[in-house]
């Protein structure tokens, strides 16, 4: 009975779920906020803004082997499980995998569309080229490793399997990637915002947001770091209590890069990008004369956004 009650308090697998759905619901309020904020402002979505509602349902499907995961064990303590619940548990977990590598990527992609948008300039554009190409590689790469984990037909089981990767080693490659693009987003925005001439406080504030990319990173380095620890040697001891914390990290990771991914597309943020972008790009004189100047020489009307990534002067 004690032995029961102890294995009991141990149990996490109800936290796990509840966190895991608790954190895509904050990701799939921070996109409706961002995409219904840009539409109000905008009237347009362009074609990257359906990056970030692909990369909510490959969350959504990382969150479903998440609970599975859980619903098989993770948590829970070991030995108190069945071969059957500690099978289905590793499947759950790498089902997961793939989805989270593609869901952090997506929002990658649809961050290095904005910042194309923000800059006209040629080496930023070829600096986000840069980037792509690195994420692309890094999905590819990280995925079909976790596909293929271990030798087949139990690719899944890495505590039982033969030829498996050494799981500690591939971790750290898929979560340093992470956290150089991380960091590349990071400067290119800054790099950008630094250029903008609008007032210091417009500027820090920017800065501020963009910077909260950071988090991030933060979150990153904390769960390599817990993941690291977590792994048991040898590979069957307790996995399914040593891993529920590194797991529920992730969660917290793909839910930090989603809601700081759509945090530009606040209001007074925009109003401040567009005041900023639009007197970067005049070659003279102010704002309302450049209007004016397009106008006078096309006879129609002048619209710049610079939000959602669209600089359109339409003549």
């Amino acid at each position: 009975m004690a032995v029961e009650t102890q294995s009991a308090a141990r149990d996490k697998s109800t936290i796990i779920q509840i966190i895991t759905w608790i954190m895509f619901i904050g990701s799939v309020l921070g996109v409706v906020g961002g995409m219904g904020t840009k539409y109000v402002l905008t009237r347009q979505l362009s074609w990257d803004d359906g990056l970030m509602p692909l990369a909510l349902a490959a969350s959504l499907a990382q969150c479903i082997a998440i609970s599975l995961a859980a619903s098989n064990g993770l948590g829970k303590d070991q030995s108190t499980l069945s071969s059957d619940a500690v099978d289905g548990f590793l499947k759950g977990e790498y089902a997961s995998i793939p989805f989270l590598i593609l869901s952090l990527a997506l929002v990658k992609w649809s961050i290095s569309a904005f910042i194309n948008y923000l800059s006209p300039s040629s080496r930023h554009h070829q600096a986000v080229m840069a980037l792509r190409g690195v994420i692309v590689l890094w999905t590819i790469t990280a995925i079909l490793t976790s596909l293929f984990q271990c030798a087949p037909p139990r690719t899944w089981d890495y505590a039982h399997g033969l030829h498996c990767i050494d799981r500690r080693a591939w971790w750290a490659y898929v979560s340093a990637v992470n956290i150089l693009t991380e960091l590349v987003i990071i400067v290119l925005y800054f790099t950008i915002i630094g250029n903008l001439q609008i007032s210091r406080m417009k500027k820090a504030n920017l800065l501020t947001i963009f910077s909260t990319r950071g988090l991030v990173v933060a979150a990153t380095v904390a769960q390599l770091a817990v993941f690291w620890g977590a792994i048991p040697s040898p590979a069957t001891d307790n996995l399914t209590d040593n891993l529920w914390l590194p797991i529920l990290l992730n969660q917290i990771v793909v839910c930090v890069s989603v809601v700081t991914a759509c945090l530009p597309y606040l209001k007074p943020l925009m109003d401040s990008l567009e005041s900023g972008l639009v007197r970067a790009n005049l070659p003279g004189g102010s704002e309302e004369e450049f209007s004016q100047e397009l106008s006078h020489r096309s006879g129609g009307s002048t619209n710049i956004s610079a939000y959602g990534g669209h600089h359109q002067r339409s003549y």
